[in-house]
Order: C-alpha cells, then sequence, then structure tokens
C-alpha cells in the first residue's frame, strides 16, 4: 500500500515528539503540566475542534441595608409629647374591623393576645433611640415606653413599626397622658358612640388635640343611643324640730340648729348656732 501524506497526523506526531523531548530534557521532571501541552499544540500550528465557550458572567446585587427614618421626637405649643409624623403615622390592624368589635377590641382580655413580645418592642425602642428618635437626646431606654400611637385597644397594629414610637415618661403630657385617651376612646367605640375609623383618624393624627376633644369635653351622644337618665335622687327628711322648752326651764332661745341658748341677753344668742329661731324672754 503506497504512503498517504497526512497533514493532521504529521502535526500529532510533532505535539508527541515534542512532548517525549521535553520529558526527556528536564532532569527529574515526571510529568508533563497541562499548560506545557497547550503550549506545543499552539507552537506547531495544531487545530482544534471548537473553540473553548466562555464562562457566563453572573450579576450580583447587594441586598440594601435596612434603614430608619431620620428625625426625634417633636412637640406642640402646650407641651405635648408627639411621635415624628414621617417615622411614626400609624399603622392598623386589618383584623379589627366595625363589624367585628363585638368579638375583638370589646372582649376583655382580647389585647393580650395579640400584644408583642417585650423582647420586639425593647430591641426596635434601642434602635430608635439609636437612630436619634429621642426626646431632648435622652438615650435610656428606662425613660420610654414602645408605645402604640393607634392603640391596640382601638385597632391598631401590634408589630408594625409604623405604628410604634418611643414615648417618654419624664414629660407631663406624654405616655401616662395619653394613656388616658387611649381608654377613653376605646369605651366610646365600644359604646357606638364613635366610630372605630373615626379613633383610629383622631389619635394617628395628633393624640393631644383627640385628648382635649374626648376627654376634656366627652362629644355628644348619637339620638339612636341616648345616654341613660339617672333617677332622680330624694331630698332628705327633714329632721322634727325638738319639743319647745318652757321659759322656766331657764333657756332664753330656741336656735335654728335645735339647740337651745341660756344667754342672758338677745345680743349674742345662738351666735354659733344658725341663728334665734324663738326668743323665750
Amino acid at each position: 500500500m503506497g504512503y498517504r501524506y497526512n497533514p493532521r497526523s504529521m502535526v500529532q506526531s510533532s505535539v508527541v515528539g515534542l512532548v517525549v523531548l521535553l520529558t526527556g530534557g528536564c532532569a527529574g521532571a515526571n510529568t508533563v503540566t497541562a499548560s506545557e501541552v497547550a503550549t506545543a499544540q499552539t507552537s506547531t500550528g495544531a487545530i482544534t475542534e471548537s473553540p473553548t465557550a466562555a464562562a457566563p458572567k453572573v450579576t450580583v446585587k447587594a441586598s440594601p441595608s435596612p434603614t430608619h427614618p431620620a428625625g426625634g421626637i417633636t412637640f406642640n405649643a402646650a407641651g405635648a409629647i408627639l411621635p415624628n409624623s414621617a417615622r411614626t403615622p400609624g399603622a392598623v390592624n386589618p383584623a379589627v374591623t366595625q363589624a367585628n368589635i363585638g368579638q375583638t377590641i370589646c372582649v376583655s382580655g382580647w389585647t393580650a393576645t395579640i400584644r408583642p413580645d417585650s423582647s420586639v418592642t425593647t430591641n426596635l425602642k434601642e434602635e430608635q433611640l439609636a437612630s436619634g428618635y429621642t426626646y431632648e437626646g435622652d438615650m435610656a431606654t428606662r425613660d420610654y415606653q414602645e408605645d402604640h400611637l393607634i392603640s391596640l385597644e382601638i385597632g391598631g397594629a401590634p408589630s408594625a413599626e409604623a405604628n410604634l414610637w418611643p414615648e417618654p415618661y419624664n414629660s407631663p403630657e406624654g405616655a401616662r397622658v395619653k394613656d388616658v385617651v387611649e381608654n377613653k376612646l376605646h369605651s366610646l367605640v365600644c359604646e357606638r358612640a364613635i366610630s372605630l375609623a373615626t379613633a383610629q383618624q383622631a389619635i394617628a393624627r395628633n393624640w393631644w388635640t383627640a385628648y382635649q376633644t374626648y376627654v376634656g369635653s366627652a362629644p355628644a351622644k348619637s339620638p339612636n343611643n341616648p345616654p341613660p337618665v339617672a333617677p332622680p335622687v330624694p331630698a332628705p327628711a327633714p329632721q322634727p324640730a325638738p319639743a319647745p322648752v318652757a321659759p322656766g326651764a331657764g333657756a332664753s332661745a330656741l336656735c335654728n340648729d335645735g339647740t337651745y341658748s341660756f344667754a342672758a341677753h338677745h345680743q349674742g344668742a345662738c351666735s354659733r348656732h344658725g341663728g334665734v329661731k324663738v326668743f323665750y324672754k
């Protein structure tokens, strides 16, 4: 059979020969690296079957760091402490509606079933104070109550940050005063005197104004639900007057409080007993 020239076989043979040469020419060398083979293939003009595919690029997006809006506690001209409206606008609990208040907020003890654990509110309080949500720069957590702007007893959201703020105790119109209007609004809602939405909006907009409106002067009752009329209190029965004492017994006058005067003269008689009712002499 005649010899047929094959360029591809010649290239492969050259590569193998070069590898053997490299192996024998390097003292103590036992292996040939992949890079050396690749270099040999290139130098001899070896033809690869297909180019190596480039690895696809993957873009990794950094997770945004959680941030809190800036700003501190505010107070009005009367000195009432108010939350920063940008940070705490208020949020409601969707599980509480006007239709089901008789099965939710108006049931004694119901709010205890949804109140968040103290560790949750304490951690949030610490974060808020550290971010500048303070009253006059006070950073002591014990000086604040982590307050629900819209209280749980009128359908406020239990754990939403938009409904929680560090309300200071050390203020004449602070946490303890706000508790009064919260209780009042709860009573009015459960008495059907005002709607749930009205109470929620009033305290979220400005709890101090709500205090003046509903605690300072309670709203008029609805005509369909008039307040009960208390029965009149009977006047006390008059005490019977003591029997008059004859002048011979020595009394000079009968006083208006039922006692007797033995004064020698009319002037000054019964001066400490409501005046003279009857002179005997």
